[in-house]
């Protein structure tokens, strides 16, 4: 399935500082593409979670609120983009906050091919502390990845915005804590 992301978007995806995944659109929404921020963020290989859904990293303390948001945003393909917080498990079994930004990569007809999640981990007042260098890369990387999206017939739908300005202002909400 990684084939079917143009080279050059899955390149930079591999490249990004930012831990993205990608999963197809359809059925159980596996996995396509995690980079390597990604794995040091969950532990994980990526050969042990590309064609695998996300909710391996769902453990016995997620509540089902996030369960059922995240559900609910995979399974209504009317919404372009979400926000969510759930309580993840690392591969060593150490919990964290997931802050998990989803949107919807589309075709030129306007059918969703991909889903682009990336992820910040919200454990610490620290790592909340960094949301201003995140929030700064993540603009810079989705500015690119939707001129390249767009390159390749993949639409993000306004949704590159939306996702920057939601991690500015938590970036900013936290700074001030």
């Amino acid at each position: 399935m990684v084939a079917e992301l143009p080279d050059k978007l899955r390149d930079y995806i591999l490249r990004s500082g930012v831990a993205l995944a990608v999963s197809t659109a359809d059925g159980d929404v596996p996995l396509t593409l995690v980079n390597q921020r990604f794995c040091d963020l969950t532990g994980y290989a990526r050969e042990d979670v590309e064609g695998h859904n996300c909710r391996f990293l769902q453990g016995p303390a997620t509540d089902d609120a996030s369960r059922a948001a995240l559900h609910d945003f995979v399974h209504d393909p009317a919404q372009n983009d979400g926000r969510f917080i759930v309580l993840n498990y690392r591969k060593d079994g150490l919990a964290f906050h997931n802050l998990v930004f989803m949107t919807r990569l589309r075709n030129r007809e306007g059918r969703a091919r991909f889903i682009l999640a990336s992820q910040f981990d919200m454990t610490t007042a620290q790592q909340r502390k960094g949301l201003r260098s995140n929030d700064e890369t993540l603009s810079r990387d989705l500015a690119d990845l939707k001129m390249m999206g767009q390159q390749f017939g993949l639409a993000m739908e306004a949704s590159a915005a939306s996702i920057s300005n939601s991690i500015a202002m938590l970036a900013r909400l936290n700074l001030d804590e």
